[in-house]
């Protein structure tokens, strides 16, 4: 008797049981409490026997074991090929484990026996023997139906969560295997449970499984800190980062597959992967599969493909990886992306990334797989817009200025200028092959590269409304120096500093800007700079003050001689 309630404590592979209801009739009810929905269980009896009372008290036992409905039946018996499998895993076993202490038995009740001596609850051990019942389970031998309710439960706080009740019935006393239906979470997001054996009274418990996640950042270089969203030139590279985690029951599977897809916007084209690695907890490197730095090539066993646009990364097996991992490792992967031509003003470029992974643990091999939601990071890029206008009147636009534009960067203490080079009408009209293709009409303003060489800047010259558009800009601050006054007008002096200021907002997934501006320090309302030309004239518009003075003095000086001759010759 005392054994037989040792079976009863050590075969639960279930989390978070209820108190347990005995029932005064011959069939029990399960209640299987999973916050998810949609699953299909399944009970199989794998053990049956006599349900008694301990003299004297009111606990119950099942005495009297054989082999449940599910293993031996009318026209089958699984047993013999189920205990010869489980001799093979005792005899391959260490030493001293409690799997090793399964040899030597010959039929159901000297297993249940040893398994109560020797196997505790949850153990890896009580994991790999459930795996095996599961081969030699009868299909169609479940004894109980699957249904499922769904009640809302109103905290203290007013919120209100789902919760699914899944309820098998008609269970006579036994031993169970339950487990998901095969096949019916192919491509969800959840993960079978594992396979668990159970002594049936009524009672309440809740499944243990375990699902991996993605997060998807991007940084404007490869190192520091990885964001929802950065902003870019043109031309740039973004750096991209996937974070992905591991299921905390990642050690029930045999093998383990996880796969990322992601897929890139329009304006953003994938460069080359960067970086491959495992993290640890604290963040810290623990291996290595790939530095692009260092010279690596990516290894077997990991499959890269890409178009440009779409891009895989394929782990087949974790364990054949790396033996050592862990469920509180994250796989770390780092790829580099150039912001195109065709990039969004001002307008989210989101890109987005999601895992397949093996998310059956019962299974031989890969077997099913699930899907993560998917996980996005946004890029951005702004434009300044130029309206060039008389000083006196301000609808009147100066055709024919002239322009630079710059910003400037300290670099070993010495501050340089890089100088915006910029698709120009004159680029367009002789076909010139940017980054591999033609630039045409619709390429009109966009920035392409940047140089020190003053020289190699565009010119940048304002049409017959006065405008010149520049788009592709990172924030910061830039410089607009006038080259050229349109025919007239006197050229500007200094040149008009312009400063972009994205505003972020974050509302789940998504991210919208505001962009502000400043010119001169001065806060703008929209994001077009305003730029005033004097006319010219023979005599300097400022210091003209002094110039009148000198005429005053000098005519004073003309009319004093003029007295002064008048009055010599009258005393004369």
């Amino acid at each position: 008797m005392k054994k037989a309630i040792a079976v009863i404590l050590c075969l639960v592979m279930m989390l978070g049981m209820s108190t347990t209801v005995f029932a005064a009739n011959d069939t029990y009810t399960l209640t299987i409490n999973n916050p998810t929905k949609d699953h299909t269980y399944e009970a199989y009896q794998i053990f049956s026997g006599t349900l008694e009372n301990v003299s004297g008290t009111d606990t119950q036992v099942l005495t009297n074991i054989k082999w449940g409905s599910a293993i031996v039946g009318e026209g089958y018996d699984n047993s013999a090929a189920l205990l010869n499998d489980i001799q093979a895993a005792a005899t391959a076993a260490a030493d001293d484990t409690p799997m090793k202490k399964l040899l030597g038995v010959k039929d159901a009740a000297t297993l249940a026996e040893a398994m109560a001596d020797n196997i505790t609850t949850d153990s890896e051990t009580l994991d790999a023997l459930a795996a095996i019942f599961a081969k030699h389970i009868v299909a169609g031998k479940n004894t109980g139906t699957q249904a499922y309710t769904e009640n809302v439960v109103t905290d203290a706080d007013g919120k209100t969560t789902d919760k699914s009740y899944y309820t098998i019935s008609g269970l006579t006393p036994g031993y169970y295997l339950v487990k998901d239906q095969d096949n019916s979470l192919a491509g969800e997001y959840d993960s079978y449970t594992k396979f668990i054996l159970r002594v049936i009274k009524d009672e309440t418990v809740s499944p243990k499984s375990s699902i991996p996640s993605v997060d998807k950042t991007i940084n404007d270089t490869i190192d520091g800190t990885f964001g929802e969203h950065e902003d870019f030139d043109i031309n740039d590279i973004a750096y991209y980062k996937w974070t992905g985690k591991l299921p905390s029951n990642l050690k029930d599977y045999e093998t383990y597959y996880y796969k990322f897809y992601d897929t890139l916007p329009t304006g953003i084209v994938f460069e080359q992967f960067e970086q491959i690695y495992i993290e640890g907890h604290d963040g810290n490197v623990v291996h290595s599969f790939y530095d692009k730095s260092a010279g690596d090539t990516i290894p077997a066993g990991i499959n890269a493909t890409e178009n440009g646009k779409n891009i895989v990364l394929e782990f087949e097996n974790l364990w054949t990886l790396y033996p050592s991992f862990l469920p509180t490792h994250k796989i770390i992967v780092k790829y580099s992306a150039r912001v195109t031509r065709d990039a969004l003003i001002a307008e989210p470029m989101t890109n987005s990334v999601y895992v397949e992974f093996s998310n059956d643990p019962n299974a031989e091999g890969d077997g099913s797989k699930g899907k993560t939601p998917e996980d996005v990071a946004h890029a951005f890029t702004f434009q300044i817009n130029v309206d060039k206008y008389d000083a006196d009147n301000k609808d009147k636009k100066l055709e024919g200025a002239e322009f630079e534009l710059y910003y400037e960067r300290t670099e070993s203490d010495v501050v340089v200028k890089y100088y915006a080079q910029v698709v120009t009408e004159e680029l367009i009209a002789e076909g010139k092959i940017i980054n591999g293709v033609a630039v045409d009409a619709d390429d009109l303003g966009i920035v392409y590269g940047w140089t020190t060489d003053e020289s190699a800047a565009s010119v940048l010259d304002t049409d017959s409304k006065g405008a010149i558009s520049v788009r592709g800009l990172d924030e910061g601050i830039y410089y607009l120096k006038e080259t050229k006054a349109p025919a007239g007008y006197n050229l500007m002096e200094t040149p008009v500093k312009i400063e972009i200021i994205p505003v972020y907002t974050e509302s789940g997934d998504e991210v919208s800007v505001t962009v502000n501006y400043k010119v001169d320090d001065k806060e703008q309302d929209s994001n077009t700079v305003g730029v005033r030309n004097s006319s010219g004239s023979t005599l300097p518009v400022t210091g003209g003050i002094g110039t009148v003075i000198f005429y005053v003095l000098g005519t004073v000086l003309v009319l004093g001689a003029v007295v002064l001759l008048i009055v010599k010759k009258r005393m004369n």
